[in-house]
């Protein structure tokens, strides 16, 4: 009997430490959302933004999880274009809190989650860009070795105020040597080259159409034309596919002119890319450059935020930069010759699908 007894226990045992096992590292998120969200986007910060995901929701509830290496930092993408960071630290429950779109998102649960919720509180009223520095300066001088830091510079200083080189230095010089070694941070400072010259050039590089078929920038759209290019991926979410659509009122604009119009996605992941572009109606061609952040045209280009539109030259030379369809189209007007032939005789078939 009492080996049995003992039998049963070490059972038991056995499978209390599976079941641990099973859950050990784990990062667990529990969210409520407002009515009407279905799914969620989640993509990554690193310098390829390689993890991407979706969390279902199901009546107004979710739950998901990841068993991450190292704190993970992740962007919930909204379906109404909202953002907001979740930092994935090994063997802890965080929880969540979507309301409406003019209500504020709260997340708990984590030293990180914590400490960027406790800095968003207290950049609320932040104006300028002088106010939310001296705000990630703080953030710095009390934990140069914290893992929300990247998110900060990345979020405030690069995406929301666009801060030029010298000010994004200065910051980088305050944070701690490991952090320097972040994924986002070397990304980022590999950019700090300068602005882009009279004299950059993109003549060897190579993207795919949606059949795998590889095409050197300078056989795309014709040796006597400038080239409009919209660079996005499908992680820009709604922004991205409406930066395209956007662009085709130039493709008709500008007919009667020497302009090609395509678009060069940069995900890392084809076939999300290959599912999204089959559902548009646009009249041209599309191509991939599967490197993620690591794409030649963001390096050459020093692009740090996406969608962004990019005017090249008949000899691929880099003309306007802009994430501004307006400033685009007051450059090529300004930039592109009118195409001396008979309009009557022109290649209809200019940026149309074969």
């Amino acid at each position: 009997m009492k080996s049995r007894f003992y039998a049963i226990l070490t059972l038991f045992v056995l499978f209390l430490s599976a079941s641990c096992g099973r859950h050990k590292g784990e990062f667990v998120l529990r969210g409520t959302v407002q009515e009407g969200i279905d799914t969620i986007l989640l993509v990554g910060i690193d310098n390829r933004f390689e993890n991407v995901d979706t969390i279902f929701c199901n009546e107004g509830q979710f739950k998901w999880s990841i068993r991450p290496d190292t704190v993970t930092t992740l962007i919930l993408v909204l379906p109404d274009g909202r953002r907001h960071p979740v930092f994935a630290e090994k063997n802890v429950h965080s929880t969540i809190v979507i309301p409406a779109d003019t209500g504020m998102i709260s997340v708990s649960g984590g030293y990180c989650n914590d400490s960027y919720q406790s800095f968003y509180l207290s950049s609320l009223n932040d104006t300028t860009i002088e106010q939310i520095i001296a705000h990630v300066d703080s953030f710095i001088t009390k934990d140069p070795f914290s893992e929300v830091t990247p998110y900060l510079i990345y979020e405030q200083l690069v995406q929301k105020y666009h801060a030029d080189e010298k000010t994004i230095q200065n910051v980088l010089n305050k944070i701690s040597g490991n952090m320097q070694d972040a994924p986002y941070i070397v990304a980022l400072k590999s950019e700090f080259k300068g602005v882009i010259d009279n004299n950059t050039y993109l003549t060897s590089f190579s993207v795919k159409d949606s059949l795998g078929e590889t095409f050197q920038i300078t056989d795309i759209g014709g040796s006597s034309n400038h080239i409009l290019v919209c660079v996005w991926a499908t992680w820009t979410g709604d922004e991205g596919l409406k930066a395209r659509k956007d662009m085709d009122s130039l493709r008709i604009k500008y007919s009667e002119r020497k302009l090609f119009v395509t678009d060069i996605s940069t995900d890392v992941n084809v076939e999300r890319w290959k599912k999204t572009i089959e559902k548009d109606s646009l009249d041209w061609f599309s191509y991939i450059d599967n490197n993620g952040w690591d794409s030649k045209i963001i390096k050459i280009c020093k692009l740090t935020k996406l969608p962004v539109y990019i005017l090249f030259s008949e000899s691929r030379k880099v003309a306007y930069i802009s994430t501004s369809l307006q400033e685009m189209d007051g450059e090529i007007d300004k930039k592109l010759p009118v195409k001396k032939e008979n309009p009557k005789t022109k290649n209809k078939t200019n940026n149309k699908k074969k």
